[in-house]
């Protein structure tokens, strides 16, 4: 758990300077100390309290949305960015901290967090409600102040988010048509040029759309979404992208690119190969003996019939799936498709093979 947290503060710390100790540097480092992610965070939130400054306080909410949303704790983490960007810090007062040329990890991170600007913050929580399916939080936090920020870039995410809260409401087909719509708009307007990666992704994911395929492939041919456009990056397993609805089967397609273009070495590369995948075998096996697949989840939605149609859908191809219900914080109620794991421990590719995303529940 310790190189998990390591790998969360790498994450966070861009090279360059930091300044001299506050407050907040000191419970980061003790946090970090901790050994595992959950009492790294019960420590971050019962010692953000008695801090005075308000520095310090802003950025140990920011650290703590962080490590929740690299634990996928997305409900949790978004309440820490909201709460961050409610405290109110003078500009004069993050420019008293002087900057030094050496710099402890905890001091990079404390002055990375303080580089984040209160419309970043209510950003960074629109994001993780999007990822827990909370599209009503996500669109009260865009209805704030944030939308007097007179930067280009905010407003852009502002539009390519307040789309991705639509495509969190179960949208009909003729709605989803209505979203591509919009996002064939904004790809047009060079004010939204920074989030353009991701409108076409959204675009492809969504509606199968070839044509904006070939744009991020040609275009962003080193960004995330080419990764995953060509098969060769996987997404995320967050509920957003895995139970949008969409028409196609624009992932399954990228897969099959990938897979084709896969060629096994001759002769002795053969067998370097055929040695590789023995070893990765066993230790899959060992794994599995650690924490097993109990289930996959097929589906989320907030409306039950959409989840009553793709439980028929699934129980025609021969699943034996059914739904449970979940009420989250909010009083979200949510209708989550199931299928149980099979003895083999190949449920999750049978339904991909079907043409079904799932996410392993362990």
């Amino acid at each position: 758990m310790k190189k998990f947290l390591s790998s969360i503060a790498v994450f966070i710390i861009a090279s360059g300077f930091v300044f001299a100790q506050s407050a907040a540097v000191n419970v980061i480092k003790k946090a970090l100390e901790c050994d595992t992610v959950d009492e790294s965070i019960a420590y971050l939130e019962k010692h953000v309290i008695p801090v005075e400054d308000t520095c310090s306080i802003r950025v140990l909410y920011a650290f703590t949305g962080c490590i929740q949303e690299q634990s996928g704790l997305y409900s949790d983490a978004s309440k820490s960015f909201a709460k961050a960007a409610g405290v109110k810090v003078s500009q004069e007062a993050i420019n008293s901290f002087k900057l030094t040329k050496e710099a402890t990890p905890q001091e990079k991170i404390v002055y990375n967090m303080l580089k984040k600007t209160p419309s970043v913050l209510v950003l960074d929580a629109v994001r993780c409600c999007l990822n827990c399916g909370e599209e009503k939080t996500a669109l009260s936090y865009l209805n704030s102040n944030i939308r007097n920020s007179k930067d280009a870039k905010i407003q852009a995410k502002i539009k390519l988010y307040e789309v991705w809260a639509q495509l969190c409401n179960d949208p009909t087909d003729d709605q989803i048509d209505s979203i591509a719509f919009f996002i064939k708009g904004y790809l047009s307007m060079p004010e939204m040029e920074s989030v353009r990666p991701s409108l076409l992704f959204t675009l492809w994911y969504v509606t199968d759309d070839d044509d904006a395929a070939q744009k991020i492939k040609s275009q962003y041919p080193k960004s995330p979404e080419a990764g995953v456009v060509t098969g060769k990056a996987s997404l995320m397993p967050t509920p957003f992208w895995f139970f949008v609805p969409r028409k196609g089967n624009a992932i399954a397609k990228a897969q099959n690119e990938q897979a084709k273009n896969i060629t096994v070495a001759k002769n002795s590369n053969v067998e370097v190969a055929k040695k590789d995948s023995a070893e990765k075998k066993s230790a899959v096996a060992s794994d599995s003996k650690e924490e097993k697949i109990k289930r996959q989840q097929v589906g989320l939605f907030g409306k039950k019939e959409n989840a009553d149609s793709l439980v028929s859908r699934l129980k025609a191809k021969g699943f034996k799936a059914y739904i449970e219900e979940e009420v989250r914080p909010s009083g979200n109620k949510y209708f989550i498709v199931i299928v149980d794991e099979n003895e083999q421990g190949n449920m999750g590719l049978q339904l991909k093979t079907a043409g079904f995303d799932c996410y392993p529940i362990f």
